[in-house]
């Protein structure tokens, strides 16, 4: 796909509307789903008996500064890095395996990590914290991460990034921390965090994350996430008439792998990327209302998505991007 052909299928997107409202906040956690369940029982020894109430607490004083729909809905105790089809064979298992004579050593990052949830995971899964690094805007998330997981000997307090902002060009790290990690991470996780945006801070983010990839290690580096998606391209209106409101962009599997051709092909990167890998598949996401259930949202075939429906669209991805040796 050339950068013209990516340009059509970005600019094809349908008109503006309005998102329309949904429940942002539910007061009540009725169950801990079993594999965040698992991971506070043996990471952080917390008792079973007692994770609903720990966790509401700490949900309840995040929610009061950041009100967002992860935080309302209990959305974050689902572990969307651990469920990606990519996490065992090319997250978790590249983490735990020794570094080969000559080659470079692993480096994760979560970019937007929130309370660090899919580092933790990691961890109990593994890997070595010394190869885990995380990020986010906000340093009370982090503090936050730190107090619901109870790990303060655990992990080091300098892996989290903050602030890790994701949208300035900047070498200065007193406004971007990500800035010390630059040509140093092989995998990069950032999920949840392209759907806030619109399409021009898209590009600014894709860059950013390029910039942050290890660019000798001779083989594909990886970045990997998942958000919001839409079964065509569509520049949406967000909280119309609020503080909040903006615009925000959301891709079907060609717009997105439209987006990151046209970014490789911007002059800074053109002579750069010698191959770019862009796999995206779409899921439907629907709340799931079992008060006993595992997970707080169920992805399911993307067929049952529809204006009238519950689900709504859910992209998962892999980037791999393969650079010119001595770039």
């Amino acid at each position: 796909m050339s950068s013209q052909q990516a340009t059509q299928v970005i600019a094809a997107g349908t008109p503006t509307f309005e998102i329309r409202p949904r429940q942002r906040y539910h007061e009540k956690l009725h169950n801990v789903p079993k594999v965040m369940s698992n991971l506070m029982s043996s990471y952080s020894g917390i008792p079973k008996n007692e994770q609903v109430t720990h966790i509401t607490k700490v949900r309840n004083e995040a929610y009061a500064q950041f009100p967002y729909p992860c935080m309302g809905t209990f959305r974050f105790l689902d572990l969307d890095l651990a469920r990606h089809e990519a996490y065992k064979e090319h997250v978790l298992n590249p983490l735990c395996q020794p570094t080969a004579p000559g080659k470079p050593e692993p480096l994760f990052l979560d970019c937007g990590c929130c309370l660090g949830q899919e580092l933790r995971k990691l961890a109990v899964d593994g890997a070595p914290p010394h190869r885990l690094w995380a990020s986010d805007i906000e340093p009370r998330f982090i503090e936050l991460g730190f107090e619901l997981f109870r790990d303060w000997d655990k992990l080091p307090r300098d892996h989290f990034l903050c602030p890790g902002n994701v949208l300035v060009d900047t070498k200065d790290p007193s406004e971007d921390q990500l800035t010390i990690l630059n040509d140093k991470v092989t995998i990069l996780n950032i999920s949840a965090v392209f759907h806030l945006f619109d399409l021009d801070d898209h590009k600014r983010v894709a860059n950013r994350c390029l910039r942050l990839l290890r660019k000798d290690t001779n083989a594909p580096v990886l970045i990997l996430g998942a958000h919001a998606g839409s079964p065509k391209p569509e520049r949406r209106q967000y909280r119309p008439g609020t503080e909040g409101e903006r615009c925000i962009f959301s891709h079907n599997e060609e717009s997105w792998e439209a987006l990151w051709r046209e970014v490789c092909e911007q002059p800074q990167w053109k002579d750069k990327v010698a191959a770019l890998e862009v796999k995206a598949k779409m899921f439907g996401r629907v709340r799931n209302e079992d008060p006993d259930a595992d997970e707080v949202i169920t992805l399911c075939d993307p067929g049952v998505t529809s204006e009238t429906s519950e689900a709504r669209p859910w992209q998962m991805w892999e980037i791999w991007v393969t650079f010119t040796p001595g770039s």
